[in-house]
């Protein structure tokens, strides 16, 4: 009897969570908006990873337009409550 493995590799590089890309490019005018916020790279990281944490990831498969987006009101207030988590709970030393 044999058994057939399943390579994840080999499906999974074609899916991507567009939502990604998404926050990415609101992300990088709202650095634009608020230069004296304090952006520094971990802080970017921080901000990002929050945001994309607190909305439903949208998967497709790589080049095609998912079913559904979020707004960008929503990507946004995610964004700001990121920024807000990482001024109340900083996870690196400011520079004073």
């Amino acid at each position: 009897m044999s058994k057939q493995i399943l390579s994840i590799e080999k499906w999974s590089s074609k899916i991507e969570n567009s939502l990604e890309e998404d926050i990415r490019n609101e992300l990088k005018k709202i650095i634009q908006e608020y230069p004296a916020w304090g952006w520094e790279q971990i802080s970017v990281q921080d901000v990002f990873a929050c945001a994309l944490n607190q909305l439903p990831p949208v998967y497709t498969l790589k080049g095609q337009k998912p079913e559904y987006l979020h707004s960008i009101e929503e990507i946004r207030n995610a964004i700001f409550t990121g920024m807000k988590r990482v001024e109340e709970h900083p996870l690196h030393y400011k520079k004073d």
